[in-house]
């Protein structure tokens, strides 16, 4: 042990950052693999600092879901196999999410075998979590949302992982009518694929179609009020109230909008593990109320304070999110944070299948966003901040509601 720690320059002693992932590579490089069987160990009352038997691989930890997911495994004694790309320090905060030695780390490589089933080897159950927002020099669509997740099913059915557990995404497969980009929303189209990619190799694969998220560093609530979506207009010589800020909508947001906690499809996705009779269904995440998409950013703008504009058709939008792409290919840098596949998705409204269960058949209700939205935005409106004892900015009006998800029609 006396060789694996090292001194910091205040003399006090450090751990490596990475000594987690030797016990992966330790019980990987076993003689008799079959005699490290963690299910079968003494089981605890269920806290953290017990072992519940489940031994739990979460690909995509870094994302949203997946740090809220690798939280609530950990609360339950779950031993979590958290794999990584990148730097060490950039999962290390999820040490902290479990008991002593029930968080693990290991890299991998999307592309690699060896590295996958290494991470799989000794899972009971399985969670894909991995997805793109935009695609990159080095990933497409494809490559992870389809392609990758086609390698994680097999590499799980043959190393005989119990449960599989891959979030999709909801109108996973939809084809858009390509307005904004031609072809439609690839983004759409790679996660339906991916559907069948992984029903092929892993036929008893559980399916989670989650909406969009609702927390903390969301990409809903940033994506709308930063600065990749919004677009400036100077009027010096307009009358009236002035907005250098715009937010355009197609259509002036008549699409429909069903956001969903992280907390609730967490939930789900911890009730489907646990119930063997999921194995092999679809589930659908969805939020208890649908919304018109307008309707939901003029709620977020109100709650965030400044002045933002909501007008109709992208105008100048398209050009300038085109040009942010071709200079992202060409220079490498920096990564889009609006992309013309994003606009495209925005215009396909959120779809209920009445044929496929929801978060209601897993045993959880799903909880109002709107009070979460305005936890999360209040600290922008009000000046004395979220801990201050001010009065707090007054809440707007919630939006208008379309419809109960029960009652949605495909």
């Amino acid at each position: 042990m006396a060789a694996l720690v090292k001194f910091t320059k205040a003399g006090a002693l450090r751990v490596p950052e990475r000594l987690a992932s030797a016990f992966v590579v330790k019980r990987h490089q076993a003689t008799q693999p079959t005699d490290i069987n963690l299910t079968n160990y003494k089981r605890g009352t269920g806290g953290r600092s017990s072992f519940s038997g489940l031994v739990v691989t979460v690909f995509g930890c870094k994302g949203t879901l997946g740090y809220n997911l690798a939280n609530r495994l950990g609360k339950i004694g779950s031993q979590v196999i958290i794999p990584y790309r990148g730097e060490p320090s950039e999962v290390r905060d999820l040490k902290l999410m479990g008991d002593l030695g029930q968080i693990l780390f290991n890299p991998i490589e999307l592309r690699d075998e060896d590295s996958i089933r290494k991470v799989c080897q000794y899972s009971s159950v399985v969670i894909n979590c991995i997805g793109k927002e935009y695609e990159t020099l080095n990933y497409t669509y494809d490559d992870v949302h389809n392609k990758g997740a086609r390698l994680i099913a097999r590499i799980a059915q043959e190393s005989g992982v119990q449960r599989l557990i891959h979030v999709s995404a909801l109108n996973a497969g939809h084809r858009s009518d390509g307005k904004y980009r031609p072809g439609g929303s690839q983004w759409l189209i790679s996660k339906g694929e991916g559907e069948e990619s992984v029903k092929g190799e892993f036929p008893n694969a559980t399916i989670i179609r989650p909406a969009e998220f609702i927390d903390t560093n969301d990409y809903f609530t940033t994506y709308y009020l930063g600065r990749g979506r919004y677009i400036r207009r100077f009027r010096p010589f307009r009358q009236g109230t002035h907005y250098p800020k715009v937010i355009p909508l197609h259509n002036n947001g008549e699409a429909i909008r069903m956001p969903v906690l992280v907390r609730d499809v967490s939930m789900g996705i911890i009730a489907a593990m646990r119930d063997p009779s999921t194995a092999g269904k679809t589930y659908q995440c969805v939020g208890p109320h649908a919304y018109k998409l307008g309707d939901l950013v003029k709620f977020m703008v109100a709650c965030h304070g400044q002045k933002f504009k909501v007008e109709s058709g992208y105008g100048n939008l398209i050009n300038r999110v085109a040009f942010r792409e071709k200079v992202y290919h060409t220079l490498k840098f920096p990564y889009p944070k609006c992309t013309l596949d994003k606009l495209e998705r925005e215009t396909v409204s959120d779809c209920l299948d009445p044929s496929l269960p929801t978060l209601e058949d897993l045993g959880v209700t799903p909880e109002n966003i709107e009070d979460t939205i305005y936890f999360l935005l209040r600290s922008y409106a009000d000046p004395s901040g979220i801990f201050s004892d001010h009065i707090r900015a007054r809440k707007p009006p919630t939006p208008d509601i379309i419809f109960d998800t029960l009652q949605t029609q495909h």
